[in-house]
C-alpha cells in the first residue's frame, strides 16, 4: 500500500514523497564462524547484510580542481556565488587546468590506504543534467583512475578485526549546491562549491554489519585528517557518503541493492542501514521483491523513504575528456609524498605501545591528533642534558590525556594546533614537568599553572618567574608545615577521637584542610608523614 510521507515544510507548504509502507521485522545481530549475520526474530531465518560505500572527500587544497577559484573549506557562511571562476560556471572558451595539490592529496590518500598509484590515469566526462551542474557533465575518472586497490583493517567492539578492500580512488569535480528551503516555489543555486576537488573512495561490498560501516567512516575520516588530504567535516559536507545496501541468504548471489545518497552523519548512516536491513528482510520473508531504488533517511522517524527508482543503469554517456591530457605521475613523486607523511596512525599506535609500554587506549588517544603524538614524544626528551634519559611517561600522559583533554573539551576547541605549540610550547611544558620533578611546585600547583598557560598567562618571562610572582612555589620549610599540622590536630579533638575510633574518612578531611590552607603548595608526602605523626601522638 502506498503512503504519502511529509519530507519537509517550506513557508508553511508541505512537500511529499510517495513510499510503499512495509511492516519491518525484528532482527538480531549474530556472529557465526567469526562472520556477522542477521537473524529474523519472526521466522528464525539467517540473512547476510551486504554494504558498499562510496565516500566523496573534499581535498584540502586552496584552489579548485581545474580552476583558480577559491576552495576554502566547506563554503559555509560564504556569500553565495562569490568563490567562482569562469571555468566553474562553464563560461564559453574556458579550459580546465589540473591542480597539482589536489593530485598530491589523492596520491597521499592512496598511499595511506595501501593502494596502487597508477603512473598514468585519465579523465572522462560523465553526462547528466542538474541545475547546479553548469557544464552539463562532470569531469571524473571512469576508465583508469589515479588509484587502484587498497584496504583498511577495522577493529570491532568485540575484539575481532575485519578487512575492507578498496576498489579505487578517483579525482573528480564537485557540483554546486541546490537550495530548496529559502523560496516556496523556486530552487536557488549556489556555485561556490562547483569545481572543488573531490576524492571518490570506492569500497568493495565487504561490509557485513552497520558497526563495521561506522568504524570505517570514523577511521577513514581520522586518516584523511591525519595525513592532511581532507578536513573531512561531515557536518559541512566535506565528506559525504553514498551507501549501497542489499540482503541475501548466506552464500547466495547478491540481491537488489538500495542506494542512500549524500549521507553526512555517521550516526544517521548506521541507523539507516539497520532500518533498511529490517525493511528488506520483511519484504523477502513475505516473498516480495526488493526494488532497486534511491532512498532518503528521515532522522526524526529513523526510517528510509523512496526518492526515485533505479531499475536500469543510468547511461551517463562517458567519453574521454578532450581538454585534458593523460595524468602522468613522474619520477619519485610518489616516494616523496610517502616519506613526507611519516608514520601512519596504525603503525604509530603499535610502536607507541611497544616502545613506551602504554595501554592500547592511551595509544589510541595520543594518535587521535597528529600534533598530540608529536608533542608527546618530544616532551619526553626535550632539553634533557643527560643522553638517552627520558621523562616519566605516565606523568607526561597524565597532563596530556587528562588535564589538556579536559581543558580542550571545556573550551569546545576542535583544533589541537590552537593549543599545542601556540598557547603551550614544548619548552614551557617540559619546564613545568621538571619543576614538579625537582619539588619546586606540587603536582596540584602544576595543574593550576598549566591552565594559566593555556589561558594565555605568559608575559614572556620564565615559568619560574611566573610561579614566584604568583606565590605558587612549594613550601620548602618543613617547620612551617609542622606547626600548621600540629595546630590543626590540637584544634580538632573531636575529629581526632573519631579517627582513632576507626572513621578513616576523617584523615581525608585533615589532608583537605592542609591543602586548602597551603593553597596546594605543600608536598603531599611530607604532609602525610607529619599528619600521621601528630595523630599517633594523640592516641597515646
Amino acid at each position: 500500500m502506498n503512503y504519502l510521507n511529509i519530507i519537509k515544510k517550506i513557508n508553511n507548504k508541505s512537500f511529499y514523497s510517495t513510499t510503499s509502507k512495509v511492516a519491518t521485522t525484528g532482527i538480531e545481530k549474530i556472529v557465526i564462524d567469526n562472520k556477522d549475520y542477521l537473524k529474523s526474530l519472526n521466522t528464525g531465518q539467517v540473512w547476510e547484510l551486504i554494504v558498499g560505500i562510496e565516500v566523496h572527500a573534499q581535498t584540502s587544497s586552496k584552489q579548485k580542481l581545474f580552476s583558480k577559484g577559491r576552495s576554502t573549506g566547506s563554503m559555509e557562511g560564504r556569500e553565495a556565488n562569490t568563490c567562482v571562476d569562469y571555468f566553474d560556471v562553464a563560461f564559453p572558451g574556458t579550459l580546465p587546468v589540473i591542480n597539482k595539490e589536489c593530485v598530491d592529496h589523492a596520491i597521499s590518500t592512496g598511499i595511506a590506504l595501501r593502494g596502487k598509484i597508477n603512473k598514468e590515469s585519465y579523465f572522462d566526462r560523465k553526462h547528466y543534467f542538474y541545475q547546479d551542474l553548469p557544464q552539463g557533465y562532470q569531469i571524473t575518472q571512469y576508465r583508469k583512475p589515479l588509484v587502484r586497490g587498497g584496504s583498511m583493517e577495522l577493529e570491532l567492539s568485540d575484539g575481532r578485526t575485519h578487512e575492507i578492500k578498496i576498489t579505487q580512488i578517483q579525482l573528480e569535480q564537485d557540483s554546486g549546491k541546490s537550495i530548496h528551503d529559502i523560496h516556496p516555489t523556486r530552487t536557488l543555486v549556489d556555485l561556490n562549491r562547483a569545481g572543488i576537488g573531490l576524492m571518490e573512495i570506492v569500497s568493495e561490498p565487504d561490509f557485513r554489519s552497520s558497526e563495521q560501516v561506522g568504524c570505517y567512516i570514523e577511521k577513514l575520516q581520522h586518516l584523511l585528517r591525519y595525513i592532511g588530504s581532507s578536513n573531512a567535516n561531515m557536518q559541512f559536507g566535506e565528506m559525504r557518503c553514498d551507501v549501497n545496501i542489499s540482503i541475501r541468504k548466506p552464500t547466495k548471489a547478491f540481491g537488489n541493492r538500495v542506494e542512500l545518497k549524500n549521507m553526512i552523519s555517521a550516526k544517521a548512516i548506521i541507523a539507516s542501514i539497520d532500518y533498511e536491513a529490517k525493511r528488506q528482510i520483511s519484504i523477502l520473508e513475505d516473498r516480495g521483491r526488493v526494488s532497486r531504488e534511491t532512498r532518503g533517511f528521515n532522522p526524526d522517524t529513523g526510517e528510509t523513504y523512496h526518492l526515485r527508482s533505479k531499475e536500469t543503469e543510468v547511461d551517463y554517456r562517458f567519453f574521454p575528456e578532450p581538454d585534458l591530457p593523460p595524468l602522468v605521475i613522474k619520477g619519485g613523486r610518489v616516494e616523496k609524498l610517502r616519506r613526507g607523511m611519516g608514520e601512519l596512525p596504525d603503525d604509530l599506535k603499535k610502536r607507541l605501545i611497544k616502545e613506551y609500554s602504554i595501554t592500547k587506549k592511551e595509544a589510541e588517544l595520543i594518535v587521535k591528533e597528529k600534533v598530540l603524538a608529536t608533542f608527546f614524544e618530544e616532551s619526553l626528551t626535550h632539553n634533557l642534558k643527560v643522553e638517552n634519559k627520558k621523562r616519566d611517561v605516565k606523568k607526561v600522559l597524565n597532563f596530556l590525556l587528562r588535564d589538556i583533554f579536559s581543558y580542550i573539551n571545556s573550551k569546545n576547541i576542535t583544533d589541537w594546533n590552537e593549543v599545542l605549540n601556540k598557547k603551550l610550547t614544548i619548552s614551557k611544558f617540559t619546564e613545568l614537568l621538571d619543576l614538579i620533578e625537582q619539588g619546586y611546585i606540587t603536582t596540584n600547583v602544576g595543574k593550576t599553572v598549566l591552565f594559566e598557560l593555556l589561558d594565555g598567562e605568559n608575559s614572556g618571562t620564565s615559568l619560574k618567574e611566573l610561579i614566584d610572582s604568583k606565590g605558587l612555589s612549594q613550601i620548602s620549610d618543613n617547620s612551617i608545615l609542622d606547626e600548621m599540622i600540629k595546630k590543626l590536630v590540637n584544634d580538632h579533638p573531636n575529629e581526632v577521637t573519631e579517627y582513632h575510633q576507626g572513621k578513616t574518612r576523617i584523615y581525608k578531611y585533615f589532608m583537605g584542610e592542609i591543602m586548602k590552607n597551603t593553597k596546594g603548595r605543600s608536598d603531599p608526602v611530607t604532609v602525610n608523614d607529619l599528619l600521621k605523626k601528630y595523630l599517633d601522638l594523640k592516641k597515646q
